[in-house]
């Protein structure tokens, strides 16, 4: 088939283009693949931008659906898009084509960047990554846009479409990632771009827009035994020199003849582009201006249309990530384990000569140390000071679980089942330098997630289950072994250092005497502090995990983890009352108590017995790992008679200490509030009749009678006291329908308020308040109109509510008058 002309071809696919956006899913994406494959690269060139932001629903538009389509929901639309962008599908044929043009590009506006890129851009400070897509003004001045290839262009949106503002507040409804449309494309992408077998893609019939040569023999120093098995200067001597170095020369436009240098390019771009969306949107460090309020315009010009201050303040307002954009972070972190793991052994038979390797492979050891880690851990640190105190840190939390063990992620074609147990996997002599490589992720986290611990309230089942899934990990054999053995290192000596070189972006310490002949240091205090530097902001003290100020932390949890176990098991007896006849009958004898844990939610015996186990075993884990006694064990007879105790504390005020401004909570007080053993005796200590109105009264009527009773009270109160002190009928009557005095606390009070409660609060009160509740008026009401159909006129019904009201009194003193004698001995 033969294209179109260029000339008045643009007018012919832009009306077959209108017409396809018009239809809907199924057949757009038949009509869009008919005009991809039908038309010339530059018609084609003219829809492109329209198509993208038609398609992630970019300016304006409604979008495809890539946030709500459902596999089992809508099959026909969720198949007809996904084969659409789909690696090889029409999508991919498209850009394709248009990469073959080295001179097509597209515009990408620099306000929709990572703030942390941004302000690095604002300093001058250009990463490799950008270097090559920055474009001039006049006079030297950058732009406010990126140049990029339609490769590029379209995973930019695709990675941004996570972060843009319109769709970071929508998409929080992933219950099963699998369903939905997003995460299977980027399962189709991760598994294309990054595979685990075979070899990286390439461009179908074009040359690369830009050379990738390989870096000279002698800059690499590539690892014999794996990604992980590299001596401890690894990645801090750089053995990925070669990968950073063939981006720079790639960034410059340099081109050799060797056939394999476009191998990986499209994985790097990929790869750089989802890390640079998905992990860079925080940054640990914020970057100092020149001068103080003004923007740094380095090469003679601000790119952006705002100052540095505005910058460096919006990176402090940090951004939140959504929780699908977490769900996608921790498949990433997946899959960058599997691709990592599946590294071909090689053997080298010199120190200071390694074999070629092909390009894939060297991305497979350089893609955690230099596209992922940093990122990463900003990332996770970020989420961990900033999370909500709920549930949903479950899916922070798993992430960093996920990363801390790639062991569980080494078989690609045995993915890893929730629930298999898979401890024995973790060998130190396998791991132990991947440990050391991520140190802080073990250490500086877990530290930070224990002060979150402190501030949940662990007996509740979901924050139980956080803290069991933590204790878990760090309590598999040998991990705090390694750990503790990684601390040893960085408190050990560091030699006098005379050389710093930058290795791949990284620096590299050289000892005394060394030449830069020699490979770089080995020393491990030198390397983990390199880490530190690395990872961390300025100004970070490092604590050790197993130090004297850790385990006493510890020490606290697991008195916390005690007491949160007698509450658990008080939540799980069953309360008896009431339902005594109910099982003597059979009925409700199969009833699990239940629970409100918190948040609104209610747990039944199930979770509750759940609850206790991970308790339990969170307490075992966490002494084993630290070498900790656990809480002296209570005795039968005491953990029976944990609910009466339990009960006996709740009328007791929580745990405070006097401070300036008055009682203040202690960390041990605020616990018990949020677990319910002990609370504050709030309520009402003053004149009954002044309490606040209720939503079953009605506002008008209470005001009114209140009015009428006060009224009464103060011209008849000197014979309705003498009325309720005399020890006859009338008195034990008087008891029944007069308001006994109120109790008056030792507050204080104005003089106004004071006079008032001595004069009423030792004098019994008549009080119509009840009048006011809206039950008590249906009733009068229900009488009334019974009175009324039995044709009862007034006199009478006057007659028969005072002797209702008589008998009532004549009954009530009956039955209460075994109390009502001794209080009258008493007065």
């Amino acid at each position: 088939m033969v294209a179109p002309s260029v000339s008045g071809g643009f007018s012919s696919i832009q009306t077959k283009f209108n017409a396809a956006l018009a239809q809907n899913i199924p057949q757009r994406c038949t009509e869009l693949a008919k005009i991809i494959d039908e038309h010339h690269t530059k018609d084609l060139h003219s829809i492109y931008t329209t198509l993208l932001e038609n398609i992630f629903g970019f300016n304006y538009y409604t979008g495809w659906g890539l946030k709500t389509l459902n596999r089992k929901t809508q099959p026909v639309e969720f198949n007809a898009v996904k084969a659409f962008l789909c690696p090889g599908g029409p999508m991919f044929r498209l850009f394709y084509k248009l990469q073959s043009d080295a001179f097509i590009r597209y515009e990408f506006p620099l306000t929709c960047l990572p703030m942390p890129t941004r302000l690095a851009l604002q300093e001058g400070a250009v990463p490799v990554f950008y270097s090559n897509k920055l474009q001039m003004l006049q006079h030297g001045r950058p732009a406010n846009f990126l140049s990029l290839n339609a490769f590029e262009f379209f995973f930019f949106q695709f990675a941004y479409f996570m972060a843009h503002p319109q769709n970071h507040k929508v998409m929080n409804n992933w219950v099963l990632p699998a369903d939905m449309l997003y995460p299977c494309l980027l399962e189709d992408y991760l598994n294309h771009f990054l595979p685990v077998e075979g070899e990286a893609p390439t461009l179908p019939n074009t040359a690369s827009p830009i050379g990738s040569p390989h870096s000279p023999s002698h800059v690499r120093q590539q690892s014999p035994a794996g990604p992980y098995h590299h001596g401890l200067s690894s990645p801090y001597g750089s053995p990925h020199a070669n990968v950073l170095v063939r981006r720079a020369l790639i960034s410059q436009g340099v081109a050799t003849g060797d056939t394999g240098v476009h191998e990986c390019w499209l994985s790097e771009s990929f790869l750089q582009i989802v890390t640079e969306f998905w992990l860079n949107q925080n940054a640990l460090r914020i970057p100092t201006a020149q001068s103080e309020g003004k923007s740094a315009t380095p090469q003679g010009g601000n790119s952006l249309d705002v100052t540095y201050r505005d910058l460096a303040q919006q990176l402090k307002d940090s951004f939140m990530p959504s929780k699908d954009h977490v769900r996608i972070v921790r498949m990433l972190v997946k899959h960058v384990h599997y691709f990592s793991n599946s590294v071909k052994e090689v053997s080298v038979t010199s120190p200071y000569h390694s074999p070629a390797l092909p390009p894939i492979e060297e991305l497979k050891r350089a893609i955690i140390p230099q596209f992922v880690q940093k990122k990463l851990y900003a990332f996770l640190r970020h989420g961990f000071d900033h999370w909500p105190l709920d549930h949903t840190f479950r899916l922070m939390l798993e992430t960093w679980l996920s990363y801390v063990q790639p062991w569980r992620y080494s078989d690609h074609s045995k993915p890893n089942i929730p629930g298999r147990d898979s401890r024995d996997k973790m060998s130190p002599d396998k791991w132990a330098q991947f440990v050391a490589d991520n140190l802080l992720f073990y250490t500086s986290l877990f530290q930070i997630f224990l002060t979150r611990v402190f501030r949940l309230d662990l007996s509740s089942p979901r924050n139980a289950y956080m803290l069991f899934r933590v204790a878990k990990v760090y309590g598999q054999p040998n991990l705090a072994q390694v750990i503790e053995d990684c601390e040893g290192d960085l408190c050990e000596p560091v030699p006098r250092m005379t050389q710093v070189r930058r290795h791949g972006g990284r620096d590299s310490l050289y000892g005394e005497g060394a030449s830069f002949l020699s490979p770089p240091t080995t020393n491990p205090a030198a390397i983990l502090r390199m880490q530190c530097l690395e990872l961390e902001s300025s100004g970070f003290e490092y604590k050790l995990m197993f130090g004297e100020e850790t385990s006493a932390a510890i020490v606290q949890l697991l008195q916390i983890l005690s007491q949160a176990r007698r509450t658990a098991q008080t939540l799980s007896q069953p309360d008896d009352t009431g339902t005594s006849l109910l099982a003597w009958m059979g009925l409700g004898g199969q009833t699990e108590p239940t629970a409100n844990m918190g948040e609104g939610e209610e747990f039944g015996g199930a979770d509750l017995r759940k609850l206790d186990v991970h308790l339990e075993q969170s307490m075992h884990f966490l002494c084993m790992v630290f070498r900790l006694d656990p809480p002296a064990t209570q005795t039968v007879a005491h953990l029976t008679s944990a609910g009466s105790c339990l009960e006996a504390d709740r009328t007791l005020p929580p745990e405070c200490t006097e401070g300036e401004a008055g009682q203040v909570l202690t960390p041990r007080g605020r616990y018990q509030m949020m677990n319910g053993l002990r609370r504050f005796d709030i309520g009402y200590h003053g004149d009954p009749e002044l309490q606040p109105i209720r939503s079953y009264e009605n506002p008008a009527l209470v005001r009114a009678l209140y009015k009428v009773s006060t009224l009464m009270n103060q011209r008849f109160s000197d014979y309705l006291q003498a009325m309720y002190h005399r020890d006859d009928l009338i008195g034990r009557l008087a008891h029944q329908y007069l308001s006994p005095p109120y109790a008056s606390p030792p507050t204080r009070l104005s003089p106004v308020q004071a006079q008032r409660r001595a004069l009423y609060s030792t004098r019994p009160r008549i009080s119509f308040r009840f009048l006011a509740s809206y039950q008590n008026l249906g009733y009068l009401l229900a009488f009334l109109l019974l009175a009324y159909m039995f044709s009862v006129g007034p006199l009478k019904l006057m007659l028969f509510f005072l002797f209702g009201l008589f008998a009532y009194g004549i009954i009530m003193v009956v039955v209460t008058y075994d109390r009502w004698k001794p209080l009258k001995h008493r007065q």
